[in-house]
């Protein structure tokens, strides 16, 4: 026991040292300097590449336009991510008694996957499509692996890079693999729809169509068509704009404490056992006369924080187009919290307890260590709140046809009832007739 206060304060200066700041990000990216918030990052960077610090560095770089630089970067933490899928025994067993910060962060589900939309966004920027393609298979393969090691997968953020998947091998004439991604995008999206409140796009059910087509699959080109109807052909000496409009923040993770009440009826010999019993008294309201010990301990938590612009419209020469809703980042980022939330408040309340027998231990032999050892467990308890906080808040997609030739995108922002409140003119987009061209915007607002 003597031994584990000097561990607790120790670990407690591990946790404390300060890193990066995200409001230094933050301000650089909303007043149009990209470039030092990659400056600021690289700056601050730990002394070993860790989660989150390299998913911030590669969403920033791309940007910056620093392609390569962001494709290095998410290469890196797909591989800690990788690795860390192997659980680190002593660091589990070290946030039993000290923080959940101290448990290897490999990022969540739906971020491991959103990387690869940026990595093969980067590579269609550096003209390098079969190296986009190559993004799509493993997103695919991983999206294969969640699969296999959960039943109850939930799909979130799979539907999305399905479709994209699809777009991609489409602009690339890969129409096998295209159709096979448009597909599973259908599927993924109805299964995720509950809970993401994102329905299929329509421009899925036209791409069957298309597809099958082209691919002479009769029965099945006749069974997409009646469902989703004949969709309109690209003109001769067309080719298509696809515009990804990423909105906002996705809510970042605050700390919140937690009471809960020890009663003096309470036989805590066993902390695994105690706190089934402890779950059931959150928010519970007690008499002082019956209190023990009241617990604190620190949570996580997650709240919506939508944007002002949540939707945009593009123009070109008095044809507008109104984007449509294909990712919910804030929505995927709350319901995945609200599934992990149980397993995280036992492992935190487990973690509780066993502080709380240490102090106990320490105050019958000696008030003052007592003390210590109180005081050791509080400066230690803090949530884990470690998450991708430059992911935006939603995802929009515009696709239309445009003449081939350079053209003016004029973009309007919409608020959450559609109103216009903001604007955009982005000159010299050029449009090759018979191909997809890509864009992505961020507002931040």
């Amino acid at each position: 026991m003597i031994k584990t206060l000097p561990f607790l304060l120790t670990v407690f200066l591990m946790i404390g040292c300060a890193g990066y700041k995200f409001q230094e990000v933050g301000i650089a990216l909303e007043t149009g300097k990209p470039k030092d918030a990659y400056t600021y990052l690289q700056k601050h960077a730990p002394k070993n590449p860790d989660i989150p610090h390299q998913f911030e560095l590669g969403l920033v770089a791309h940007y910056a336009d620093h392609f390569m630089e962001s494709n290095e970067a998410f290469d890196i933490a797909g591989d800690i991510a990788e690795d860390r899928y192997t659980k680190s025994v002593s660091k589990e067993l070290g946030s039993l008694v000290t923080s959940d910060k101290l448990r290897p962060y490999s990022g969540n589900q739906y971020e491991r996957l959103l990387s690869h939309y940026y990595r093969a966004l980067n590579y269609v920027y550096l003209n390098q499509l079969d190296g986009a393609l190559i993004e799509c298979r493993r997103a695919t393969a991983l999206i294969n692996y969640f699969k296999g090691e959960d039943e109850k997968y939930d799909f979130f953020g799979a539907a999305f890079l399905a479709h994209f998947s699809g777009i991609l091998f489409e602009a690339a004439g890969e129409w096998n693999d295209a159709l096979i991604s448009y597909k599973q995008a259908a599927e993924y999206y109805k299964n995720a729809a509950e809970k993401t409140g994102v329905n299929t796009p329509e421009d899925i059910g036209h791409a069957l169509v298309r597809l099958t087509r082209r691919l002479g699959f009769t029965d099945e080109f006749e069974r997409y068509r009646n469902r989703y109807g004949e969709p309109s052909e690209l003109p001769a000496d067309y080719g298509e704009l696809i515009l990804f409009y990423e909105s906002g923040y996705v809510p970042p993770k605050t700390e919140a404490a937690l009471m809960f009440p020890i009663l003096k009826t309470d036989k805590v010999d066993d902390a695994e056992k105690f706190v089934p019993t402890l779950i059931t008294r959150e928010g519970m309201v007690y008499e002082e006369v019956k209190l023990e010990y009241l617990l604190r301990v620190a949570m996580p938590t997650i709240g919506s924080h939508r944007p002002r612009f949540s939707g945009i419209t593009v123009e070109v020469e008095g044809n507008p187009r109104t984007g449509v809703l294909i990712e919910d980042v804030e929505n995927i980022a709350i319901e995945t919290f609200n599934k992990e939330r149980p397993i995280i408040l036992f492992r935190t309340l487990l973690r509780g307890v066993g502080k709380y027998l240490l102090y106990r231990q320490a105050d019958k032999k000696n008030e003052a260590l007592g003390l210590l050892a109180n005081l050791a467990g509080v400066v230690t308890e803090q949530a884990d709140t470690r998450s991708w906080q430059t992911l935006p808040n939603q995802i929009f997609m515009v696709r239309m046809p445009l003449p081939s030739g350079m053209h003016t995108l004029k973009y309007s922002f919409l608020d959450a009832n559609g109103q216009t409140r903001g604007s955009q003119s982005v000159p010299n987009i050029r449009i090759n007739p018979n191909q997809i061209t890509f864009l992505n915007h961020r507002t931040y607002d």
